[in-house]
């Protein structure tokens, strides 16, 4: 016999064969009983019930299986009745899987799906999908009571095309809305998973692939599994067609339901931490340029400590600019370097930053990456060393010791120059070699932040200093102090500056400072205790005529609201007392104020006075002088009074008390206008508390003594009379 002939007869009895097979499982397969088989697995392994139309199956030219309108229902009380659905199902049939009762898909392709994901106010997930147990075997179709065993079901890869997912969380009030042009799940019958997923999300693009090895064993065991699952993950994302990041994570994976026993390492570079809003809208990531990470961190919970705990082995991170919401308007970094190369490492930082225009440098560490991670992660009151260099143009900062533990010790030098941005209207502020050693307890996490910023976005609670403050260089304006002191104390949220000390050679400032945030709005209260300076800084801030040369001595408590001078000033409230003796009374100043009155009193250029006192009610808006006294040996003026802050308006009244030989005479002065430009009237009504004074006297009667009594009431301003 021929070859030719051998061949085709060959080809023949194959056609013959694969013909008739066709046939046979054509009419073999029972289409309704796997249907119905399909339906009730499914049910019973997620509780929820599958749908579909036009299921067929075809033979020629190779085995595929269509159907349309598949659905899957949702979660009993879910807002969709679907959790998904697709319009098209196909899949490639291995044949001969057929004779061994099983349905084999060499890949499945669903096209046009519509996913959607729920959690409910209560915090149930639709995607947690649980096991029907309450269909019971009597439940099952009555096909299967025909076949001698179950059907199988494998499949190898899945492929999804044109997806659209919804994501709704009513317990986070969060909402998402994602496109998937494609994705792939391979290789899903070995123990090496593949996936490649396209997709995109409002005006962002990104890619997903990798793999994981043990899929099945991680979806079916809510434990641990042993080996560990090893999985590969890269993440690209575009942004206007603009690759704007890649994340490289890979590791190994022991429970996939818990996250635990896991060991992972992250690389990866993004231009722009903010572009990632665009996927992730509700997330409002800050605005953070070139990041690169590399980092290593693992789960080290045992037998005896099964909560999950991550362990951090490796931390690299390099930042440009950093704009987020918690930092002042005028503060911005302009870049980061964290690294510690294993976890018994020191925690090396580098930070370049501007504040106000001004650009400054951070350089030091935190001690090691294992003290870090136990105290940020697991809260524990362990100890952080802490110890670097702060540097700018304007201050010098240097820190060294531990800050939180048992026996923390903190000690810092600070230098500081041309500091006016909270308080410009009290003047510039430059010092150097603040000192301050104590202790600062904390229970991490610590933050810090500026005065004006403190209160609206952090907590400090869990923060407690206590030390001293020393420095021997403190200027302010063109004044420079040379002795500075004060115990330092901060806890619950307030600060206490006690038996604070402020003085140079003309003047010794003591009190007590106490600033307290634990209100809405932060509350200030000054306490001064015996102090002095020259009446020149008072003429000098508040444009006051050059009335009083001398030293004067001021007591008082002062209380106001806000977080900066500005807002003080606004709120200052308080009872003051003002007194000094053997002082020069300047005539010009005086004559400034009390202008035609001036005539009626023995003025000189330069007078000696035995004293002057005040003693005032401070208010929001004006002051209520309710004892003013200037005497000098020819005679004394007597006053009360107003001041309207706002208008800078005067509402002054005195009652000379002039020695003219053994004769005086004088009408009661009344002075109003501005401090810049007073007028002066005399007051000539009997019938108020000013009015005319006729005084006989002989030159033998001796003067009245007013400085004891005004005196007395500026040692006391707490006994300020009210304002009538």
């Amino acid at each position: 016999m021929s070859k030719k002939k051998v061949i085709l007869g060959s080809f023949g009895v194959l056609a013959c064969l694969v013909g008739g097979s066709l046939f046979a499982v054509n009419h073999f397969v029972d289409r309704k009983m796997i249907l119905d088989q399909l339906y009730s697995n499914i049910e019973k392994q997620t509780g929820r019930k599958l749908a579909l139309q036009n299921l067929d199956i075809h033979f020629f030219p190779w085995p595929e299986i269509h159907a349309s309108n598949i659905t899957l229902s949702n979660m009993p009380g879910g807002k969709n009745p679907h959790f998904i659905t697709a319009e098209n199902l196909e899949a490639d049939l291995n044949l001969w899987s057929l004779w061994q009762r099983t349905i084999h898909f060499k890949s499945i392709k669903l096209s046009n799906v519509q996913i959607h994901l729920e959690r409910n106010a209560q915090g149930q997930k639709n995607w947690d999908l649980q096991p029907n147990e309450t269909i019971k075997k009597t439940d099952q179709p009555a096909a299967q009571h025909f076949t001698h065993r179950k059907w199988g079901w494998q499949f190898n890869n899945v492929k999804l095309e044109n997806v659209e997912c919804w994501y709704d969380d009513a317990l986070n009030k969060k909402n998402a809305h994602l496109f998937f042009e494609q994705a792939e799940l391979n290789q899903l019958e070995t123990d090496k998973v593949r996936f490649n997923i396209n997709g995109s999300h409002h005006r962002a693009k990104f890619t997903i692939a990798g793999r994981i090895s043990h899929l099945t064993e991680l979806l079916e065991n809510d434990d641990t599994i042993t080996p560990p699952a090893k999985f590969q993950v890269n993440l690209t994302e575009y942004v206007r067609n603009q690759n704007i990041g890649n994340l490289r994570i890979s590791g190994t994976l022991k429970s996939l339901v818990k996250a635990k026993g896991y060991d992972i390492i992250v690389r990866g570079t993004i231009l722009n931490l903010n572009d990632l809003n665009h996927l992730f809208p509700h997330a409002h990531l800050p605005s953070i340029e070139n990041i690169t990470l590399n980092t290593s961190f693992r789960d080290i919970s045992n037998a005896n400590d099964p909560q999950g705990k991550p362990q951090i082995d490796l931390l690299q991170l390099h930042t440009g600019k950093v704009n987020a919401a918690i930092f002042p308007d005028d503060f911005q970094l302009i870049s980061t370097e964290i690294v510690a190369n294993d976890l018994n490492a020191d925690v090396n930082t580098q930070i370049v930053g501007q504040l106000y225009g001004k650009m400054f440098r951070w350089s030091g560490n935190i001690g090691q990456l294992k003290t870090l991670q136990d105290n940020i992660l697991f809260k524990t009151d362990g100890n952080l060393p802490i110890s670097g260099k702060l540097s700018s143009a304007n201050y010098n900062l240097k820190l060294d010791g531990t800050i939180g533990g048992k026996d923390p010790s903190l000690s810092t030098e600070l230098s500081l120059l041309n500091y006016n941005k909270y308080f410009n209207n009290f003047g510039n502020l430059n010092a150097q070699n603040i000192l301050y050693s104590g202790k600062l307890i904390a229970s991490f996490p610590l933050t810090l932040a500026s005065l004006e910023n403190i209160n609206k976005n952090f907590i400090l609670n869990n923060i407690i200093i206590n030390g001293k403050l020393f420095s021997n260089n403190i200027k302010i304006d063109q004044n420079i102090f040379n002795n500075f002191s004060s115990n330092l104390d901060w806890k619950n949220r307030e600060l206490s500056l006690t038996q604070l000390q402020l003085a140079n050679k003309q003047s010794n400032f003591k009190g007590d400072v106490h600033y307290s945030l634990k209100q809405v709005t932060p509350e200030l209260d000054v306490r001064i205790v015996s102090s002095s300076f020259p009446m020149k800084w008072i003429e000098d801030y508040f444009s006051v005529a050059n009335i009083y040369t001398g030293q004067i001595t001021v007591l008082g408590s002062l209380t106001a609201t806000g977080n900066n001078w500005q807002e003080w000033e606004k709120t200052l409230t308080g009872k003051i007392g003002l007194f000094g003796t053997d002082g020069i009374l300047e005539a010009e100043g005086l004559k400034h104020y009390i202008g035609q009155a001036a005539a009626t009193l023995p003025l000189k250029k330069s007078l000696s006075t035995q004293c002057i006192a005040l003693r005032a009610q401070i208010n929001p808006n004006d002051l209520f002088f309710d004892t003013i006294t200037v005497q000098t040996n020819q005679f004394a003026l007597n006053g009360q009074g107003t001041f309207d802050i706002p208008e800078q308006k005067m509402n002054l009244h005195f009652i000379p008390d002039i020695r003219l030989g053994a004769i005086s005479a004088s009408a009661p002065i009344r002075i109003g206008g501005t401090l810049l430009k007073p007028y002066t009237t005399f007051d000539m009504n009997k019938k108020r508390v000013f009015s005319l004074n006729i005084n006989a006297l002989n030159q033998s009667q001796p003067a009245t003594n007013y400085c004891q009594g005004a005196i007395e009431k500026a040692k006391n301003p707490l006994g300020v009379l009210q304002k009538k």
